[in-house]
């Protein structure tokens, strides 16, 4: 009878044994939880004391390399948070086949739409590599009120929609002569040299791509206001007039007929940087005075080139950009692409940065 007793009770202090470590690395995983959530962006806004609430109902789900976790059009019924791997985010478009229109990282979400609004999903997403998240449903979602606490980010303009296409030509041959008036012309320009670092590597970037294009006497190569400006310019023969339109009392443009003489561009100078540099309509109009032939570069590759900056300054400003409340709901991705598009601008002691009254465009 003792020795049953004995092994009663060795197996009970096993089994407490057992239970014990089970607890601790629940309270392990549960921490492990709570510190994961309160480093995702999109979680930051929540009071700390939702934070244990959220991190009780998230469960864990891993998905196999290639496995799709929904698809487009499914119903919704589950929120996602990437603890670790990469998704892809798929969009079908009528007939056409899909499309990958995003890459989801650790501390990225989804799920969230059909959730917030019971709509079908809006993407088919699929594990690109091993990927673990946590999940939490519908249920628990709106019980929790995260459909009222968090702010997200309106995911359609991932897709991209519709592109107007830009005609991008194949670079021209160059002479020497003309490799030199094309990098001499990009070092004049006080705008470019202003707003970004005109090394010389980016120069030659640019000289490197430019293709001719002949400009006939009389043609407008730019209209002021025009919204589509796809092209900056560097004259290599001929001459350019600038028009701007005069303004009457109100400060209102009056028109093209209207316009004043504002300069001349004649070989080896440039125009039309601005507009691409800040997404802003033509500033004046430019009209060949006499045949022309100009050099010309796109916009996409004007700013790939000039805007490009090092992975390490990426990283820099994508800190910054965390810091910034009204950007958390961003994926890691779209915080990359605003990264990649700062300039970095300096100002001296009490220089005006804004002035109250002025249109913006930054």
């Amino acid at each position: 009878l003792l020795a049953a007793m004995g092994v009663c009770g060795g197996k009970q202090e096993e089994r407490a044994a057992r239970d014990k470590k089970r607890a601790q690395e629940e309270n392990r995983g549960y921490h492990e939880t709570m510190h994961f959530l309160a480093e995702v962006p999109l979680l930051k806004r929540l009071p700390k004391d939702q934070h244990p609430l959220l991190a009780a109902e998230c469960i864990p789900q891993d998905f196999k390399a290639g496995q799709v976790i929904f698809s487009q059009g499914d119903m919704g019924s589950e929120f996602f948070v990437i603890r670790s791997g990469e998704a892809s985010v798929s969009i079908a478009e009528g007939d056409a086949p899909p499309r990958k229109v995003a890459t989801l990282r650790a501390g990225d979400y989804f799920g969230e739409h059909a959730l917030l609004r019971d709509e079908p999903r809006l993407a088919t997403i699929a594990a690109e590599t091993a990927l673990q998240t946590f999940k939490i449903t519908q249920e628990k979602f709106r019980e929790l009120g995260l459909h009222e606490k968090l702010h997200f980010a309106n995911r359609k303009a991932v897709g991209g929609g519709g592109r107007r296409q830009v005609e991008v030509k194949s670079p021209t041959t160059k002479s020497d002569a003309e490799r030199t008036l094309i990098a001499q012309a990009l070092s004049k320009n006080q705008n470019l040299q202003t707003m970004v670092s005109l090394d010389e590597t980016r120069v030659k970037q640019m000289t490197e791509i430019v293709w001719k294009e002949v400009v006939p006497k009389g043609k407008e190569i730019i209209t002021e206001g025009d919204l589509v400006a796809d092209y900056f310019y560097i004259v290599q023969e001929g001459s350019f007039e600038i028009f701007v339109s005069e303004q009457d009392e109100a400060g209102n443009a009056q028109g093209p007929e209207q316009s004043k003489y504002v300069s001349t561009v004649n070989r080896g100078g440039s125009f039309g940087e601005l507009a691409l540099l800040y997404l802003v309509p033509r500033a004046a109009t430019v009209k060949a005075v006499a045949d022309s032939t100009v050099w010309v570069i796109d916009r996409m590759n004007f700013k790939n080139i000039l805007m490009k900056v090092s992975e390490e300054k990426i990283r820099e400003y994508m800190k910054y950009l965390d810091r910034v409340e009204l950007l958390g709901p961003l994926l890691a991705e779209e915080k990359r692409a605003v990264a990649q598009a700062l300039v970095e601008m300096h100002f001296t002691k009490e220089e005006v940065i804004l002035q109250q009254g002025e249109p913006g465009s930054t």
